[in-house]
């Protein structure tokens, strides 16, 4: 699902592009004779113009932001999440504040624009510098062209969705290789333009194939969700998480000079140790190798290649010692 109140629009975004709302904005205002049509998104501190009508009358561009404790129209319209026409606002006590007013702004139509969820997403809407006399068909009309942008809006959610879900490992709910491969490689590339450090733990489940043998490979279903929980709780949600396959996990950190990964990986190990138990599955341990950045130019697919030999020769050691 999208995160409604952060998402930030983008004319560049390769997966959405607003150029169709600015043809609707520019038709509507086109067809009201007005000098200002604007779509509107709602965020916890703004009211921010992600569309604007091109008309060179218009004083406000994409990108202009009112602060949500301004007395504009668009407020009262998520308000009360209804349509809101006001003929003559200089003539209403009620908008003598009112910054739209004082820039000269007389009339306004709006309605509301939901997410697919159901909550507000911001407003559509006309604006004029005199005094209006809309008919309903007026009404009917930015309303229907209001619906073209909450149908774009579900498609988009709907695209969302899949997204997320084509990068997901089924069984445990993290993301999948393939996503590891994308999302490692690009925390990477962050963390040497900004210089912070990167650590990558590879987790293998110690015994798994005789868990899965001698108990049935739902209970080693469970193992394997045990542990993805376990990463979720014991790891931030900064850090990177996932399944590589079989039961291989990994999770690449952002570290700070003096973490002490031994202290993170005897957390995830008696962590997840205890999990099991109180989930009734037989309690098996973690090997879990680590590996950090050498040099500024290696890639992810180095850094993981080291913690993997890393969790072997831990596994090794571990099987010697017993």
């Amino acid at each position: 699902m999208l995160e409604e109140n952060k998402w930030t629009f983008r004319r560049a975004d390769k997966q959405f592009s607003l150029e169709k709302w600015q043809k609707t904005i520019n038709l509507m205002t086109e067809l009201f004779s007005a000098p200002a049509g604007f779509i509107v998104h709602k965020t916890d501190d703004v009211y921010r113009i992600i569309v604007s009508s091109e008309q060179q009358e218009n004083p406000y561009d994409a990108g202009a932001e009112l602060s949500a404790d301004d007395n504009i129209f668009c407020k009262k319209v998520l308000r009360d999440m209804a349509p809101l026409y006001v003929d003559h606002a200089s003539q209403d006590s009620q908008w003598d504040d009112s910054p739209l007013v004082k820039d000269g702004f007389e009339s306004y139509l709006g309605v509301p624009i939901s997410w697919p969820s159901g909550d507000p997403f911001g407003t559509f809407c006309v604006m004029d510098f005199k005094q209006t006399h809309y008919q309903q068909n007026f009404l009917e009309l930015i309303e229907q062209l209001r619906d073209m942008v909450e149908d774009d809006l579900a498609l988009l959610d709907n695209f969302t969705q899949m997204r997320e879900i084509a990068m997901l490992d089924s069984l445990t709910n993290i993301y999948n290789r393939r996503a590891i491969d994308l999302l490692c490689q690009h925390k990477l590339n962050i963390s040497k333009r900004l210089g912070f450090d990167i650590s990558c733990l590879f987790i293998d489940i110690n015994s798994f194939k005789p868990l899965n043998d001698t108990y049935g490979h739902e209970v080693g279903d469970l193992a394997l969700i045990c542990l993805a929980d376990t990463m979720k709780e014991c790891l931030r949600e900064t850090d990177i998480i996932g399944r590589l396959g079989g039961d291989e996990f990994i999770a690449l950190l952002q570290v700070q000079p003096g973490d002490c990964i031994d202290s993170i990986t005897d957390k995830l190990n008696t962590t997840y140790q205890s999990n099991l138990e109180k989930r009734g599955i037989p309690v098996t341990s973690l090997s879990i190798g680590s590996g950090v950045i050498a040099q500024p130019k290696e890639n992810f697919a180095e850094l993981l290649k080291r913690a993997d030999e890393d969790m072997y020769e831990k596994k090794q050691a571990s099987k010697a010692a017993r």
